[in-house]
């Protein structure tokens, strides 16, 4: 019998798995499903990632910071 009353840290499992199957999983899902989208929601991840790289005005986003 143990006379240590900590508690023992629980066995690692694959929780950190899930989070980069998510990502991994949704562009596949994505691509199945374009042709069966409407053209404005087939375009979406395009757009959001020239939103990201420009900034909503064109002239700021992540291409600002890298010069």
């Amino acid at each position: 019998m143990s006379t240590n009353s900590t508690p023992q840290p629980a066995a690692t499992g694959r929780s950190g798995l899930c989070c980069c199957l998510l990502f991994t999983v949704l562009p596949v899902v994505w691509l199945l499903a374009a042709p069966f989208l409407p053209e404005q929601a087939s375009w979406f991840p395009f757009w959001l990632a020239a939103v990201v790289w420009n900034g909503t005005d064109g002239q700021g986003g992540i291409s600002h910071l890298l010069g």
